[in-house]
């Protein structure tokens, strides 16, 4: 089952961000959508980040740690850029990778989910509960 190609548990149907979204764009499809990662696209399509839930809490928990007083979503996007909190250039795998490679990177660096990029594009997700979920339905 590790020699399975990604693409048999990728999420295909993904929701993501772009690159000039701002904080309260960015939260509304983490509230709007059941993710808890989104890739990060340009202009073109092409992944330059992916950003999780925490990353977005962390954020604003460091406003509140450094006391700044937040009145408004328009002071959020003002102060919080999206490209400052994503994780830039992300490991990928490609939807021919096997399931092990994703195994192994979850298990070395880490990661809760890895965007899957054929040709430049994102094309899907995966996330450790995709694996969890893709071997317990094989048993």
């Amino acid at each position: 089952m590790k020699n399975e190609p990604i693409s048999k548990l990728m999420t295909t149907n993904i929701v993501v961000a772009h690159q000039f979204h701002n904080f309260s764009q960015v939260m509304r499809l983490f509230t709007e959508f059941p993710v808890h990662h989104l890739p990060v696209v340009d202009g073109q399509d092409r992944l330059v980040g992916i950003i999780s839930s925490n990353d977005m809490v962390k954020a604003f928990k460091r406003m509140l740690i450094a006391g700044e007083t937040i009145q408004s979503l328009d002071q959020l996007d003002q102060q919080i850029n999206l490209t400052e909190i994503m994780t830039p250039n992300p490991v990928t795998l490609a939807p021919s990778d096997p399931v092990g490679k994703a195994i192994e990177l979850f298990a070395q660096k880490k990661f809760q989910a890895l965007p899957i990029v054929e040709h430049g594009k994102v094309v899907g997700i995966v996330s450790i509960k995709d694996v969890v979920e893709f071997f317990h339905l094989r048993g």
